[in-house]
């Protein structure tokens, strides 16, 4: 059956709604589950739909920015810190995308298939059996590099109604994670909220709102420069990414509502099904295409 462009336009922005819907309330970003579902299970091209994700995970952050920022929620120096090297890694992984796809050719799309399907079901191994996320994390030493950077600072904590101040630890380490979680951004098109929330909490210690706000900033940040690489090879096309990324935002702040209401656990699980799904489909389509 074929589909005219109207058609074609309404039946992504539905499924984008509900793939903003589940995302929220599965507590995951947008992209992570948009590129594999849409990769595993729709003829288009992988690159077009890798640049797509990146377009999704932006938008999203930068609609989420503004509030954080103000609240001082998201730590500037922190982002500053973190986002030169996850951008630059993520430009970097956008560029070898695009070099895959104009030398490789199938192979390189099976490559990236293959590869994408392995990181879809270790990212849903990681939402089953993560560690335990400290809310206020206690950081009882900080290492000379990270001192010299001053990245302690406060914000105020509505719930508790006083100012927390707290510290970051282990900079250095953090910064060598989001090099590569930048790479994997940029080469999969996927946001990376599912390893920065769990490097700035568990690994840089920051409290785990602080972590989870400067996470979304960042994604924009990193997501903006990577996306430019894709465009430059002609993977944006207009007619898929218009609602794809209207679809996201809307079933976002749907989701966000709905959150309210339901119990998520059983959303957490059917997030873990659909990424284990298409990790799957992913790898058989990558063997396929190797073979």
């Amino acid at each position: 059956m074929e589909f005219g462009g109207i058609e074609f336009f309404f039946i992504f922005l539905v499924i984008s709604i509900f793939i903003g819907i589940v995302a929220v309330l599965g507590g995951v970003g947008g992209a992570v589950v948009f590129t594999p579902l849409m990769m595993g299970f729709t003829p288009i091209n992988s690159f077009v739909i890798r640049a797509t994700g990146l377009l999704v995970a932006m938008a999203g952050s930068l609609i989420a920015a503004r509030p954080f920022l103000n609240r001082g929620l998201a730590n500037i120096k922190l982002l500053l810190v973190a986002g030169v090297p996850y951008a630059v890694f993520a430009v970097i992984g956008a560029l070898l995308a695009g070099y895959l796809e104009e030398t490789a050719g199938d192979t390189g799309d099976a490559i990236i298939r293959l590869a994408l399907g392995v990181l879809m079901l270790g990212i849903a191994g990681l939402i089953l059996f993560a560690g335990k996320r400290v809310e206020y994390p206690e950081v009882t030493k900080v290492d000379g590099i990270t001192e010299r950077l001053a990245l302690a600072t406060s914000y105020y904590e509505e719930s508790l109604r006083k100012v927390v101040s707290y510290k970051i630890a282990r900079a250095p380490v953090g910064i060598v994670l989001f090099c590569f979680v930048g790479f994997i951004s940029g080469l999969f098109g996927l946001g990376a909220g599912w390893a920065m929330v769990p490097t700035l909490n568990l690994v840089m210690l920051a409290p785990l709102k602080v972590a989870a706000a400067s996470s979304k900033v960042l994604i924009g940040i990193g997501d903006t420069a990577a996306v430019w690489p894709y465009m430059m090879d002609g993977a944006i096309f207009a007619l898929f990414a218009v609602p794809c990324v209207l679809g996201m935002v809307i079933g976002t702040v749907i989701g966000a509502k709905i959150m309210l209401r339901v119990k998520v656990g059983f959303v957490r699980w059917l997030v873990i099904l659909l990424m284990c799904g298409a990790g799957v489909k992913s790898v058989m389509d990558g063997i396929t295409g190797l073979t």
